[in-house]
């Protein structure tokens, strides 16, 4: 800088211009140095290489987004697999352990008295009539006896038991 264009700015910058001119071929020591004191400026921007790196960093997670949600779809349905596995390996152990049964012969007989009312040869049974008391526990329903005669009679018979009324010969 010359001194005419230092004019206009008032005495003191007219005597520094030409001082720092001679002194702008050799550095200035650190204690003399501008901002010395302050602490170095730290840059805010956005610089190109992180517009970048947000730019991969986003592609990345739009890239891995949709196979994760496909992968953890496909774990929760490996869960309910797994679960609904459990629930019919339990169903097949206790089917298994009903054909056991129903393969030893005296498990049918018994099964065949129980529910089809099914009597043996030479035995005799009772049919009790009416709603079973609590006091006399579980009652075994027997079937109905076999009649000398067509099964219509049979059928009238029980009816009129169970209705009460009773028919004299």
């Amino acid at each position: 800088m010359s001194r005419g264009d230092t004019a206009g700015r008032g005495p003191r910058a007219a005597r520094r211009a030409p001082s720092r001119s001679k002194r702008s071929s050799t550095p200035l020591p650190k204690r003399l140095s501008p901002r010395s004191d302050a602490a170095p400026k730290q840059r805010t921007t956005f610089t190109g290489r992180a517009a970048i790196l947000a730019l991969a960093l986003a592609s990345v997670m739009v890239a891995v987004a949709l196979p994760f949600k496909i992968w953890l779809g496909q774990r929760s349905g490996i869960n309910s697999l797994n679960a609904q596995i459990r629930t019919e390996q339990q169903r097949l152990a206790q089917l298994q352990t009903q054909h056991k049964r129903w393969t030893d012969p005296g498990y049918v007989e018994q099964q065949a008295q129980q529910r089809l009312h099914y009597v043996l040869p030479g035995h005799k049974t009772y049919v009790v009539l009416g709603k079973p008391s609590r006091k006399a526990g579980r009652t075994v329903h027997t079937a109905a006896a076999a009649g000398n005669g067509p099964w219509y009679s049979t059928l009238w018979q029980s009816m009129q038991s169970a209705g009460g009324i009773t028919v004299s010969k």
